[in-house]
């Protein structure tokens, strides 16, 4: 009897040692993986982008070099060149799919109806995200630094080496996974910090002034954002704005250029303004002037 005790303990122990290497390693990773980014998503013609033989050539060329883990967000994980130009952004494809165990369940009326439903809200927040990645690959190259995505498993040739969040070296084959290449930018927050340090407080201000502009510009063009956020979401390079997240973008009739000039506006305001009080007020009032220009019909 002590010795089946025993025995259970043992395997107990074994079985919770192995859970916690497990949880360990997701933490230390972030759970990256091939698994955590490879997909069974079917191909879409109208997630083709065009590209001339030069332009994919100059792709192939930057994506030519080992890259570096750096950050994750919500959509994806960040990983940055060897010569720190440019990050390469690959899909969470885990997030947006069940477990396949799970998915070949039967299951009652009640819970079949909960999966169907979280799968049909996956796969439109899919289909959202690849749409406003081709937004910034079509209408806002260089405001965005976007310089390819790859959405369809399609023809690169190329095997990447990455560096995970413990120095794990991973061989990613391009062709079977979706990802976005582009340049890299100073954070906003950095940027702007930067100038204040060096006494450059007028530079500074056109800094903000062109970001502010670029989300105008972008309004005017019929795309709102769902995420514009100055601080966190944006960054410079030479001086000249890019938007860092390409994941928000969409059209929607209801959100016009009078939608942009109230709620947008004032969102990107509530963001901007607190962190600017905080770290540069300096810059507070030819901000708010700006902002009041936007703002008007």
């Amino acid at each position: 009897m002590r010795s089946a005790l025993r025995k259970s303990a043992l395997l107990f122990l074994i079985l919770a040692l192995l859970v916690g290497i497990e949880r360990l390693a997701h933490y230390l990773t972030d759970d990256f993986g091939y698994g955590s980014i490879s997909s069974n998503l079917a191909y879409h013609p109208e997630w083709d982008i065009d590209i001339s033989k030069e332009e994919l050539s100059q792709v192939r060329n930057i994506l030519d070099q080992p890259y570096t883990y750096l950050s994750s967000g919500s959509q994806s994980y960040v990983f940055v060149s060897s010569d720190q130009q440019y990050v390469l952004k690959f899909f969470k494809n885990k997030r947006w799919r069940l477990s396949p165990i799970i998915d070949a369940l039967p299951l009652p009326p009640s819970l079949s109806a909960k999966k169907a439903h979280w799968k049909a809200k996956k796969k439109e927040t899919v289909y959202a995200t690849f749409g406003s990645c081709l937004i910034s690959f079509k209408e806002f190259k260089e405001e965005t630094g976007t310089l390819f995505v790859h959405l369809n498993k399609t023809p690169i040739d190329l095997t990447l080496t990455l560096k995970d969040r413990i120095g794990m070296k991973h061989k990613i084959n391009l062709d079977d996974v979706e990802f976005v290449l582009q340049k890299r930018a100073i954070p906003t927050d950095d940027y702007l910090l930067s100038l204040k340090k060096e006494g450059k407080t007028k530079e500074a201000e056109k800094a903000l002034a062109s970001l502010l502009a670029f989300t105008t510009m972008r309004a005017e063009k019929g795309y709102s954002d769902k995420d514009p956020h100055p601080i966190r979401n944006f960054g410079f390079i030479d001086g000249a704005p890019l938007e860092i997240d390409i994941g928000g973008f969409h059209r929607d009739p209801k959100k016009d250029l009078t939608y942009y000039r109230t709620t947008e506006l004032s969102r990107i305001e509530k963001k901007l303004l607190p962190w600017l009080e905080k770290n540069y007020p300096e810059l507070l009032p030819e901000t708010k002037k700006t902002l009041q220009e936007y703002s008007k019909p």
